[in-house]
């Protein structure tokens, strides 16, 4: 697997004082959108993400550094410990079928809510440096998260070789009935 593609988005607007909030509508190519094992490779076509987003800076300052602390001394922007990402993302996937193997393609939608902040938590929120966030790992893995698991190109797929592995009911199941059940089939349980 590749490092995770950048996606910096300069966030200094959201530090002054009149920004509290800004919109970012941008189609993005980020050249890692794939997942990729020994016989299948399943990627958002191009690497390309249409994004509809909405930053928004929240809550107290704390545990600052360098040219944040600038921004700490206005009392307005003295309030901010993070940036807040919500909006979609949109794209198109391409996988393999999971019965033939030809690839099939879908549209994705990523509804995003998610939180950049200074000390980030583990597993929980994204890292947000100077006066800047990188959007690029956060994008790629929600966009491949949301990939199906096991898609098919159609419903009625047959796979590559219908006649050796059946996809659908081929065996008659009364005929699987153990005789021995049979005595059960005569029991009758009147009041």
């Amino acid at each position: 697997m590749t490092v995770s593609a950048s996606f910096v988005l300069n966030t200094a607007e959201l530090f002054g004082r009149d920004a509290s909030r800004f919109e970012l509508r941008q189609e993005v190519t980020l050249g890692d959108m794939e997942l990729s094992g020994a016989s299948s490779r399943s990627q958002i076509v191009d690497g390309r993400l249409l994004l509809e987003l909405l930053l928004e800076r929240t809550g107290p300052l704390s545990g600052t550094s360098g040219a944040l602390e600038v921004a700490q001394r206005d009392s307005q922007s003295s309030r901010i410990s993070g940036v807040l990402v919500t909006g979609s993302a949109r794209g198109r996937w391409s996988v393999p079928c999971r019965r033939c193997l030809e690839p099939t393609q879908g549209n994705l939608l990523v509804e995003i809510d998610e939180r950049f902040e200074l000390a980030p938590r583990d597993g929980e929120t994204w890292v947000l440096q100077q006066q800047s966030i990188d959007l690029g790992p956060m994008l790629r893995e929600l966009a491949l998260l949301s990939l199906p698991l096991a898609p098919l190109c159609a419903a009625d797929c047959e796979g590559p070789a219908p006649d050796r592995f059946p996809t659908g009911p081929s065996v008659d199941h009364d005929s699987l009935t153990d005789p021995r059940w049979s005595v059960l089939g005569e029991l009758t349980f009147d009041n």
